[in-house]
């Protein structure tokens, strides 16, 4: 039998370490499996029926006459195994779990790609706290020493921060441990951290009514963040998915209370699943605070899920396409600096409130979706790709011209397509919101991140230096 997977909506939470959540999409998986089976996608065109009883629930029959088992869920799918890929916690309201049962939870603050959050009632330390509960699957590969989450979360504790460096924009690990959770969904790597107000992809989306923050504003989000990346990369962790939604802001105990009061926790309708019937608790974020609030809240660089260390890379899929790095479009070799050009990128994101980069294929002009990054990359740095780079990637080749003088330094894309001049400033000035002398200051910071050779890009450290951030907090 294959199942094919659909959940229907995704929603925030604040809580630590944010997993990858996708926003107004659906995630699709087909896994191919009796109870425990191997992972592999595929799509069908039959019409499905829907079977009676149960309207998350449809089976349908694919060309090759296999049967195929369509569930749409409202959250995290619950109930898959963690053999399939999942095993998402299973807890109710109210429920004690950790040591000496100290965490009664309270409602569910979110859910992602890697696990789902909750809200707890610390009963030892009498506060409220946030649980992290990583799935069965990924609870596996940190097992296996795949995943680096609670290791680069100690390091980040225990390290004290390097000189210039501001300590507080790290969310605290207070305490983790191993909830055992239903036989098919495996065991729960949990951390403990303190609640998070929010996160800034939804503050700039909901917050902002998707417009650009106020300059003063996006300088104190990035600011706080490149403290926090500072800091990581002085432990010698490479962030790997710096994002917007992987920025959090802090909360007062208050608003905490205040929403429990006022929103008690809820539960979706039961739903099929692969065996039987379940029910997810319903997502419910705390409200975001009004714009003027976010000027004064500490930021802090969160979700260490893809988190790797210096030398030792045990994952390939590395950060967010329109934040990707040149070196990994090209398949080389990649260390720190790539969390430099995401941060690049995120200063044009949070001043504009556009990427800076479009993704995808320009079949127009005869370019595939890598090809076409790959392009605009050399329009917006002014620059070449240093032949060195090509030589040591696994798909150099593939996209430029390696020249037959061994003394050429620098290689052009193979597609016949001029390399326009649209540098920072000009992309920058077409938004109409920075006046010259910020136009000037924005465009030389992002040139120091946005350099095409990893070697060229300025560190963290060096980043903090930056006249830019003159008068920002």
């Amino acid at each position: 039998m294959f199942l094919r997977v659909l959940t229907r909506r995704v929603r925030r939470y604040q809580g630590p370490s944010p997993p990858r959540v996708h926003h107004a999409q659906r995630r699709t998986a087909t896994v191919q499996s009796t109870d425990v089976g191997h992972r592999r996608f595929s799509f069908t065109e039959t019409d499905p029926h829907v079977v009676p009883g149960a309207p998350n629930k449809r089976v349908s029959v694919d060309p090759q006459g296999h049967e195929l088992t369509k569930l749409e869920f409202q959250e995290e799918p619950l109930g898959l195994t963690r053999d399939q890929g999942h095993g998402y916690l299973r807890v109710s309201f109210g429920e004690a779990i950790g040591p000496d049962e100290r965490y009664q939870v309270v409602r569910k603050l979110g859910w992602g790609m890697h696990g789902s959050v909750w809200m707890a009632y610390d009963r030892k330390a009498k506060k409220y706290v946030a649980v992290k509960a990583l799935k069965g699957h990924m609870t596996d590969l940190f097992n296996k020493g795949v995943a680096w989450e609670l290791p680069a979360w100690q390091r980040l504790a225990s390290t004290p921060p390097a000189p210039g460096v501001e300590p507080g924009h790290i969310p605290p690990l207070l305490a983790h441990f191993i909830h055992r959770g239903r036989e098919q969904d495996g065991e729960h790597l949990c951390f403990v951290t303190d609640v998070m107000g929010g996160d800034v992809k939804r503050l700039q989306i909901e917050g902002a009514k998707q417009k650009p923050f106020p300059l003063s504003l996006a300088k104190r989000i990035l600011l706080h963040t490149l403290h926090g990346l500072a800091h990581m990369h002085h432990c010698e962790f490479v962030h790997t998915s710096l994002a917007s939604d992987n920025i959090m802001f802090d909360v007062g105990s208050a608003e905490i209370v205040a929403l429990i009061e006022g929103d008690p926790p809820r539960l979706h309708p039961r739903e099929e699943s692969w065996k039987g019937t379940v029910q997810a608790a319903v997502t419910q974020p705390l409200p975001l605070p009004p714009m003027v609030g976010a000027t004064i809240r500490t930021y802090l660089l969160s979700d260490f899920s893809r988190a790797q260390p210096f030398g030792n890379h045990t994952l390939d899929v590395l950060t967010a396409p329109p934040l990707r790095a040149p070196e990994i479009l090209l398949q080389g070799p990649w260390g720190k600096k790539i969390d430099i050009w995401a941060f690049g990128c995120l200063i044009y994101e949070l001043v504009t409130a556009h990427a800076l980069f479009e993704i995808g294929p320009r079949p127009q002009a005869g370019l595939d979706k890598s090809t076409a990054h790959l392009w605009q990359m050399l329009c917006t740095t002014q620059e070449r790709i240093p032949r060195e780079m090509i030589e040591k990637s696994q798909l150099g080749p593939h996209y430029f011209n390696l020249p037959c003088n061994p003394e050429e330094l620098y290689c052009d894309l193979k597609v016949d397509m001029a390399v326009e001049a649209n540098p920072f400033r000009a992309l920058l000035k077409r938004h109409r919101i920075l006046n010259d002398e910020d136009l000037s200051s924005t465009a030389k910071i992002m040139q120091r991140c946005l350099r095409l050779d990893p070697k060229e890009r300025a560190t963290a450290q060096e980043l903090l230096q930056d006249p830019w951030w003159q008068g920002a907090a």
